[in-house]
Protein backbone atom coordinates (compact mmCIF):
# COMPACT_ATOMS: atom_id res chain seq x y z
CA UNK A 1 0.00 0.00 0.00
CA UNK A 2 1.07 3.53 -1.09
CA UNK A 3 1.85 5.86 2.07
CA UNK A 4 -0.12 9.12 1.81
CA UNK A 5 0.15 12.01 3.93
CA UNK A 6 -2.23 14.16 5.33
CA UNK A 7 -0.94 17.14 3.33
CA UNK A 8 -1.71 14.90 0.37
CA UNK A 9 -5.88 15.27 0.76
CA UNK A 10 -8.16 18.38 0.49
CA UNK A 11 -11.34 19.03 2.03
CA UNK A 12 -13.57 17.76 -0.73
CA UNK A 13 -11.59 14.28 -0.69
CA UNK A 14 -12.03 14.26 3.24
CA UNK A 15 -15.80 15.00 2.86
CA UNK A 16 -16.60 12.61 0.27
CA UNK A 17 -14.59 9.88 2.86
CA UNK A 18 -17.40 10.90 5.19
CA UNK A 19 -20.73 11.40 3.29
CA UNK A 20 -19.94 8.23 1.60
CA UNK A 21 -19.35 6.75 4.57
CA UNK A 22 -22.90 8.09 5.66
CA UNK A 23 -24.84 7.56 2.64
CA UNK A 24 -22.93 4.66 0.93
CA UNK A 25 -24.10 5.93 -2.57
CA UNK A 26 -22.04 8.10 -4.58
CA UNK A 27 -24.34 10.20 -5.68
CA UNK A 28 -25.64 11.29 -2.48
CA UNK A 29 -22.67 12.14 -1.28
CA UNK A 30 -21.80 14.33 -4.53
CA UNK A 31 -24.77 15.90 -3.82
CA UNK A 32 -24.38 16.54 -0.59
CA UNK A 33 -20.83 18.31 -1.05
CA UNK A 34 -21.81 20.07 -4.15
CA UNK A 35 -19.77 18.32 -6.90
CA UNK A 36 -21.50 16.53 -9.68
CA UNK A 37 -21.24 12.41 -9.64
CA UNK A 38 -18.65 12.29 -11.92
CA UNK A 39 -16.11 14.38 -9.68
CA UNK A 40 -16.95 12.28 -6.70
CA UNK A 41 -16.28 9.09 -8.97
CA UNK A 42 -13.26 10.43 -10.17
CA UNK A 43 -12.16 11.59 -6.82
CA UNK A 44 -12.75 8.39 -5.27
CA UNK A 45 -10.32 6.56 -8.27
CA UNK A 46 -7.55 8.87 -7.20
CA UNK A 47 -8.12 7.58 -3.56
CA UNK A 48 -8.14 3.80 -4.63
CA UNK A 49 -5.09 4.56 -6.28
CA UNK A 50 -3.09 6.14 -4.30
CA UNK A 51 -4.18 4.35 -0.93
CA UNK A 52 -4.00 0.79 -2.66
CA UNK A 53 -7.51 -0.01 -1.53
CA UNK A 54 -11.07 0.11 -3.20
CA UNK A 55 -12.60 1.88 0.43
CA UNK A 56 -15.59 0.78 -0.99
CA UNK A 57 -17.29 -1.59 -2.80
CA UNK A 58 -20.93 -2.03 -4.86
CA UNK A 59 -23.92 -3.85 -3.39
CA UNK A 60 -26.66 -4.45 -4.74
CA UNK A 61 -27.99 -1.40 -2.93
CA UNK A 62 -25.16 1.20 -2.64
CA UNK A 63 -21.87 1.06 -1.51
CA UNK A 64 -20.29 -0.50 1.37
CA UNK A 65 -16.59 0.05 2.81
CA UNK A 66 -14.18 -2.17 2.73
CA UNK A 67 -12.58 -2.62 6.60
CA UNK A 68 -9.82 0.23 5.88
CA UNK A 69 -12.88 2.28 4.12
CA UNK A 70 -14.79 1.89 7.21
CA UNK A 71 -11.69 3.11 9.28
CA UNK A 72 -10.93 5.85 6.91
CA UNK A 73 -14.76 6.73 6.63
CA UNK A 74 -14.76 6.88 10.50
CA UNK A 75 -12.20 9.17 10.96
CA UNK A 76 -13.18 11.59 8.05
CA UNK A 77 -16.52 11.70 10.04
CA UNK A 78 -14.87 12.96 13.65
CA UNK A 79 -12.97 15.60 11.55
CA UNK A 80 -15.46 17.40 9.80
CA UNK A 81 -17.64 17.07 12.91
CA UNK A 82 -14.75 18.29 15.13
CA UNK A 83 -14.38 21.44 12.27
CA UNK A 84 -18.38 22.03 12.04
CA UNK A 85 -18.65 22.29 16.15
CA UNK A 86 -15.08 25.05 15.61
CA UNK A 87 -16.70 26.89 13.22
CA UNK A 88 -19.98 27.18 15.72
CA UNK A 89 -18.59 27.90 18.16
CA UNK A 90 -18.66 32.01 17.89
CA UNK A 91 -21.94 31.91 15.70
CA UNK A 92 -24.84 34.21 17.37
CA UNK A 93 -28.35 32.77 17.30
CA UNK A 94 -30.76 35.38 18.03
CA UNK A 95 -34.77 34.00 18.28
CA UNK A 96 -35.86 37.22 17.65
CA UNK A 97 -34.81 38.25 14.50
CA UNK A 98 -33.76 34.68 12.74
CA UNK A 99 -36.10 32.84 10.05
CA UNK A 100 -35.06 29.34 11.21
CA UNK A 101 -36.93 26.59 10.02
CA UNK A 102 -36.84 23.61 12.84
CA UNK A 103 -37.50 20.24 11.27
CA UNK A 104 -39.13 17.75 13.64
CA UNK A 105 -40.24 14.02 13.79
CA UNK A 106 -43.00 13.48 15.58
CA UNK A 107 -46.02 10.75 15.29
CA UNK A 108 -49.58 12.04 15.28
CA UNK A 109 -50.00 11.45 19.58
CA UNK A 110 -46.93 13.34 19.30
CA UNK A 111 -48.21 16.36 16.83
CA UNK A 112 -51.45 16.79 19.43
CA UNK A 113 -49.52 17.41 22.05
CA UNK A 114 -46.52 19.09 21.59
CA UNK A 115 -47.68 21.69 18.60
CA UNK A 116 -50.11 23.96 20.44
CA UNK A 117 -47.73 24.86 22.88
CA UNK A 118 -44.86 25.30 21.30
CA UNK A 119 -46.02 27.29 18.31
CA UNK A 120 -47.87 29.23 21.28
CA UNK A 121 -43.91 29.74 22.16
CA UNK A 122 -42.46 30.39 19.11
CA UNK A 123 -44.92 33.27 18.11
CA UNK A 124 -43.88 34.94 21.62
CA UNK A 125 -40.37 34.34 21.87
CA UNK A 126 -39.42 33.35 18.23
CA UNK A 127 -41.93 35.34 15.88
CA UNK A 128 -40.04 34.85 12.51
CA UNK A 129 -39.18 30.83 13.19
CA UNK A 130 -41.34 28.36 11.54
CA UNK A 131 -42.05 24.62 12.50
CA UNK A 132 -42.54 21.39 10.11
CA UNK A 133 -43.29 18.40 11.26
CA UNK A 134 -42.38 15.18 9.26
CA UNK A 135 -44.24 11.46 9.54
CA UNK A 136 -41.77 8.70 11.65
CA UNK A 137 -39.96 6.76 8.49
CA UNK A 138 -40.67 3.05 9.62
CA UNK A 139 -37.34 2.47 8.79
CA UNK A 140 -33.99 4.15 10.63
CA UNK A 141 -35.28 7.85 11.01
CA UNK A 142 -31.66 8.23 12.32
CA UNK A 143 -30.26 8.62 8.49
CA UNK A 144 -32.29 12.09 8.16
CA UNK A 145 -31.32 13.31 11.51
CA UNK A 146 -27.66 12.74 10.82
CA UNK A 147 -27.79 14.34 7.33
CA UNK A 148 -29.00 17.45 9.16
CA UNK A 149 -32.93 17.09 6.95
CA UNK A 150 -34.65 16.85 10.17
CA UNK A 151 -33.06 18.70 13.22
CA UNK A 152 -35.27 16.31 15.96
CA UNK A 153 -37.42 13.39 16.73
CA UNK A 154 -39.44 14.20 19.82
CA UNK A 155 -41.63 11.28 21.08
CA UNK A 156 -40.84 7.51 22.34
CA UNK A 157 -37.73 5.94 19.96
CA UNK A 158 -35.88 3.16 20.84
CA UNK A 159 -33.70 3.00 17.90
CA UNK A 160 -31.77 5.91 18.37
CA UNK A 161 -29.22 5.53 20.38
CA UNK A 162 -25.15 5.12 18.95
CA UNK A 163 -24.73 8.97 17.50
CA UNK A 164 -27.66 10.23 19.34
CA UNK A 165 -28.27 12.64 21.72
CA UNK A 166 -31.82 12.64 24.08
CA UNK A 167 -33.00 14.67 26.69
CA UNK A 168 -36.14 14.07 28.70
CA UNK A 169 -39.26 15.82 28.44
CA UNK A 170 -41.48 14.39 30.53
CA UNK A 171 -42.59 10.66 31.78
CA UNK A 172 -46.08 9.71 30.08
CA UNK A 173 -48.60 7.50 31.92
CA UNK A 174 -50.91 5.56 30.83
CA UNK A 175 -55.11 5.97 30.79
CA UNK A 176 -58.29 3.86 29.89
CA UNK A 177 -61.12 6.17 28.29
CA UNK A 178 -64.73 4.69 28.02
CA UNK A 179 -67.76 6.94 26.35
CA UNK A 180 -69.15 9.09 29.23
CA UNK A 181 -72.59 7.53 30.48
CA UNK A 182 -71.03 3.62 29.64
CA UNK A 183 -72.90 1.61 31.50
CA UNK A 184 -70.13 -0.88 32.39
CA UNK A 185 -68.10 2.13 34.26
CA UNK A 186 -70.56 4.26 35.82
CA UNK A 187 -68.84 3.87 39.14
CA UNK A 188 -65.50 4.25 37.93
CA UNK A 189 -62.75 1.41 36.76
CA UNK A 190 -63.00 -2.25 37.90
CA UNK A 191 -60.95 -4.85 36.68
CA UNK A 192 -64.61 -6.67 36.12
CA UNK A 193 -65.73 -4.27 33.50
CA UNK A 194 -62.21 -3.81 32.10
CA UNK A 195 -62.30 -7.80 31.40
CA UNK A 196 -65.72 -7.61 30.33
CA UNK A 197 -65.78 -5.06 27.82
CA UNK A 198 -64.67 -4.67 24.57
CA UNK A 199 -61.43 -3.46 23.05
CA UNK A 200 -59.92 -1.24 20.38
CA UNK A 201 -56.09 -0.87 20.20
CA UNK A 202 -53.49 0.63 17.87
CA UNK A 203 -51.13 -1.13 16.70
CA UNK A 204 -47.61 -0.26 18.34
CA UNK A 205 -44.82 -1.73 16.29
CA UNK A 206 -41.65 0.60 17.59
CA UNK A 207 -43.81 2.43 20.35
CA UNK A 208 -43.45 2.43 24.07
CA UNK A 209 -47.67 1.24 23.98
CA UNK A 210 -46.13 -2.51 22.89
CA UNK A 211 -46.16 -3.22 26.48
CA UNK A 212 -49.61 -2.77 27.50
CA UNK A 213 -50.45 -6.50 26.98
CA UNK A 214 -47.66 -7.78 28.71
CA UNK A 215 -48.11 -6.04 31.91
CA UNK A 216 -51.94 -6.57 31.95
CA UNK A 217 -50.86 -10.55 31.42
CA UNK A 218 -48.80 -9.98 34.81
CA UNK A 219 -52.10 -10.19 36.02
CA UNK A 220 -53.54 -12.56 34.72
CA UNK A 221 -55.79 -9.96 32.45
CA UNK A 222 -56.31 -10.22 28.74
CA UNK A 223 -58.44 -8.07 26.89
CA UNK A 224 -61.24 -8.47 24.63
CA UNK A 225 -60.03 -7.09 21.37
CA UNK A 226 -62.58 -6.21 18.93
CA UNK A 227 -60.93 -3.15 16.76
CA UNK A 228 -57.58 -2.73 15.59
CA UNK A 229 -56.57 0.05 13.75
CA UNK A 230 -53.27 1.75 12.84
CA UNK A 231 -52.64 4.81 15.39
CA UNK A 232 -54.09 5.91 18.70
CA UNK A 233 -54.73 9.40 18.15
CA UNK A 234 -58.22 8.10 16.14
CA UNK A 235 -59.42 6.15 19.25
CA UNK A 236 -60.55 8.73 21.46
CA UNK A 237 -63.17 9.84 18.72
CA UNK A 238 -64.07 5.57 18.34
CA UNK A 239 -64.54 5.32 21.90
CA UNK A 240 -66.71 8.56 22.33
CA UNK A 241 -69.24 6.90 20.12
CA UNK A 242 -69.55 3.05 21.31
CA UNK A 243 -69.23 0.91 24.23
CA UNK A 244 -65.65 0.59 23.70
CA UNK A 245 -62.59 0.64 25.96
CA UNK A 246 -59.33 1.80 24.92
CA UNK A 247 -55.66 1.73 27.08
CA UNK A 248 -53.93 5.57 25.32
CA UNK A 249 -51.46 7.83 26.95
CA UNK A 250 -52.86 9.83 29.71
CA UNK A 251 -51.86 12.93 27.73
CA UNK A 252 -53.55 12.33 24.15
CA UNK A 253 -56.86 11.21 26.82
CA UNK A 254 -56.96 14.59 29.05
CA UNK A 255 -56.88 16.31 24.90
CA UNK A 256 -59.71 15.04 24.01
CA UNK A 257 -61.58 14.73 27.12
CA UNK A 258 -62.04 18.33 26.44
CA UNK A 259 -63.57 17.84 23.19
CA UNK A 260 -65.61 14.70 23.24
CA UNK A 261 -67.50 13.13 25.43
CA UNK A 262 -65.81 10.58 26.92
CA UNK A 263 -64.22 10.15 30.85
CA UNK A 264 -60.53 9.12 31.27
CA UNK A 265 -60.25 5.97 34.38
CA UNK A 266 -57.07 4.69 35.74
CA UNK A 267 -55.67 1.37 34.40
CA UNK A 268 -57.39 -1.97 36.40
CA UNK A 269 -53.68 -2.83 37.37
CA UNK A 270 -50.70 -0.67 38.03
CA UNK A 271 -48.76 0.34 35.11
CA UNK A 272 -45.06 2.26 35.36
CA UNK A 273 -44.80 5.02 33.42
CA UNK A 274 -42.17 6.14 30.01
CA UNK A 275 -40.23 8.37 28.98
CA UNK A 276 -40.74 11.24 26.16
CA UNK A 277 -37.77 12.53 24.93
CA UNK A 278 -36.51 14.94 22.69
CA UNK A 279 -33.61 12.97 20.38
CA UNK A 280 -31.06 14.76 18.34
CA UNK A 281 -27.91 13.93 16.30
CA UNK A 282 -24.23 14.24 18.08
CA UNK A 283 -23.52 16.40 14.55
CA UNK A 284 -25.44 19.25 15.53
CA UNK A 285 -24.97 19.06 19.07
CA UNK A 286 -23.08 22.16 19.20
CA UNK A 287 -25.24 24.37 16.66
CA UNK A 288 -26.13 27.10 18.18
CA UNK A 289 -30.18 27.36 16.82
CA UNK A 290 -30.14 23.28 18.04
CA UNK A 291 -28.88 24.58 21.24
CA UNK A 292 -31.59 26.99 21.71
CA UNK A 293 -35.02 24.96 20.48
CA UNK A 294 -33.87 22.13 22.31
CA UNK A 295 -33.34 23.46 25.57
CA UNK A 296 -36.61 25.74 24.46
CA UNK A 297 -38.59 22.33 24.43
CA UNK A 298 -37.66 20.87 27.30
CA UNK A 299 -38.60 23.84 29.61
CA UNK A 300 -41.40 24.38 27.51
CA UNK A 301 -42.81 21.29 29.26
CA UNK A 302 -40.88 20.89 32.21
CA UNK A 303 -44.25 21.38 34.79
CA UNK A 304 -45.05 18.34 32.94
CA UNK A 305 -41.90 16.83 33.64
CA UNK A 306 -42.83 17.34 37.53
Amino acid sequence: MNAMHVDELDLTQIRLLAELSRSHSVSRAAYRIGISQSAASHALAKLRKKLGDPLFTRIPDGFEPTPFGARLGSASCEALDALVAGLASNDHFDPLTTNRVFTFFMNDIGQTIFLPPLLKFLQQNAPSVSAQVLPVPIDNPGAALSSGAVDFAAGFFDNLTTGFYQSLVFHERYACIVRAGHPKFSSGMTLEAFRSAEHAVADATGMAHAVIDRYLARHRVKRNVTLRVPGLHVLPMIVANSDLVAVIPGRLADAFAARVPIKVLPPPVAMPQFGVCIHWHERYHHDPAIRWMRRAFVDLFSDQRR
